[in-house]
């Protein structure tokens, strides 16, 4: 039950740690002649393995009969150092090193002779081993590639991986109303009947963890803002159901298509600027009818490294060296400047830039955006910026917000509405309205009294609240 349910035999077979010919084969027992894919590789039934292994961690068996506890007994492959035959090049230990992580270190708090529920990952519990997230017992065969766009069915592009197969999960049961806190689930689990079941889409898997059905009493079902902190403490941590809940005005698609976003107003898509498209290929086919993972954004800051969202040296665990919303050479916010000026190689280190353009042959894809007066000096508290900052506009946690293309409001509550280094809020939007055109924006469309944005004293109510 290492994955919280039993293993199956033809699941087992099947998957690619139990596979004939390409299945787990630790060195130690290989020796011995036990075939590759074997479960006595993991599993050590009657100390028949003659004392050749590590020691049990804190001295004691484990209950599992697994010659290592928790994720040792991963790293013993997919370590630094791997002792399988032949060695595995995937070394997920060293991403668990990084600063930005899932806390697999936090020994002793997954449950593995019983299911987890929700309070078993709350606050006081929060943790995540391997077998949170894989179930070693249905696993699937790596393919040519971690994730690929499913050109031919873009809105299945959210399916879980092969690598996830057989994991448990939840789905949220979605509010009618919009920016409105899930707090009921429907628990996806395997079974030995389909030892393959479970989630079938990734943020499945996601919110279990980062959902009220973890974080509960911890949670401020008003506002998604939690008390929970990630583990380096740098931050709090929000309700992604909330976020991402298909109700909302606006979100990334991933749990639904952008087209299929109900409270949305037209046009739901990013509709092309007369400068070009505003997606990057692959996304800029089946605009508005595709969806993505939360890896495409979260995952190791070296493209080298092994896929998913182990560890990273970037916060907020974004993957590829991607950094949102401070600009990393000099601690302030990205800006609308810094595009402009190709400053601090945003194309390969502003987050949006990894699946937007922003600008083509130096003109901006979004007419707001190539404002003049959006690219003159700021000053906020203490700190100056040349051009507008991203988050001045924008919410600070992309994943979704209450209004049309991710705006924030100066209500909005941390850390939806950032807070500067030097402590100050950042001051954003007071009304926003969506043009049906990137190309029409004008003053009408926002409202603001941060100075030079005071000057547009033709706005024009009602905006999205």
């Amino acid at each position: 039950m290492l994955a919280g349910g039993p293993a199956a035999a033809g699941g087992y077979s099947g998957s690619a740690h139990g596979d004939a010919t390409g299945g787990v084969n630790r060195a130690s027992t290989a020796a011995l002649g036990y075939a590759v894919g074997n479960c006595a590789h993991c599993h050590e039934m009657h100390a028949s393995m003659k004392g050749m292994e590590p020691d049990p961690a804190g001295g004691g068996p484990s209950v599992l009969a697994l010659f290592a506890a928790e994720e040792a007994v991963c790293y013993y492959c997919h370590g630094t150092t791997s002792h399988n035959t032949p060695p595995l090049s995937r070394d997920v230990e060293a991403q668990f090193a990084k600063t930005y992580r899932h806390p697999v270190e936090r020994a002793g708090r997954h449950l593995v002779s019983t299911l987890e529920h929700g309070a078993d990952l709350d606050a006081a519990n929060r943790h995540a081993e391997c077998a949170d997230c894989h179930n070693p017992h249905t696993i699937g065969k790596p393919g040519t590639a971690y994730h690929q766009y499913n050109s031919a069915a873009p809105a299945d592009n959210n399916l879980v991986s092969n690598l996830l197969l057989g994991a448990w999960g939840v789905e949220p049961t979605w509010p009618g109303a919009a920016w409105t806190v899930p707090t009921t689930f429907t628990e996806l689990r395997p079974t030995p009947a389909a030892p393959a079941a479970g989630v079938q889409k990734e943020y499945q898997l996601c919110l279990k963890c980062h959902s009220y059905y973890a974080f509960g009493s911890a949670e401020n079902t008003g506002t998604g803002v939690t008390s929970v902190s990630n583990v380096s403490g740098e931050y709090v941590l929000t309700d992604q159901a909330l976020e991402f809940a298909p109700g909302n005005k606006s979100g990334h698609p991933v749990v639904v298509t952008l087209n299929n976003r109900t409270a949305s107003d037209a046009p739901r898509a990013l509709v092309a600027s007369k400068n070009g498209p505003r997606l990057k290929a692959p996304w800029s086919a089946a605009v508005g009818d595709q969806t993505m993972w939360c890896s495409d954004c979260h995952g190791d800051d070296a493209a080298a490294a092994p896929e998913g969202p182990h560890g990273s040296n970037t916060r907020y665990m974004l993957a590829e060296g991607y950094t949102w919303p401070v600009r990393p050479d000099t601690g302030k916010f990205w800006t609308l400047g810094d595009v402009k000026n190709d400053q601090g190689s945003w194309p390969t280190r502003l987050l949006c830039a990894k699946c937007h353009p922003i600008k083509n042959n130096g003109k901006f894809l979004n007419q707001v955006h190539d404002k003049g007066d959006h690219q003159d000096k700021y000053t906020f508290g203490t700190i100056q910026y040349q051009g507008a900052p991203c988050v001045s506009c924008h919410v600070a946690v992309p994943h979704g917000s209450k209004r049309g293309r991710l705006i924030a409001y100066s209500s909005d509550p941390d850390p939806y509405a950032a807070f500067q280094a030097d402590g100050t809020k950042m001051p954003t939007l007071l009304g926003f309205r969506k043009s049906s055109n990137p190309d029409q924006y004008d003053k009408k469309n926002c409202y603001s009294t941060v100075k030079a944005c005071d000057d547009h004293k033709d706005y024009n109510p009602p905006y999205d609240p």
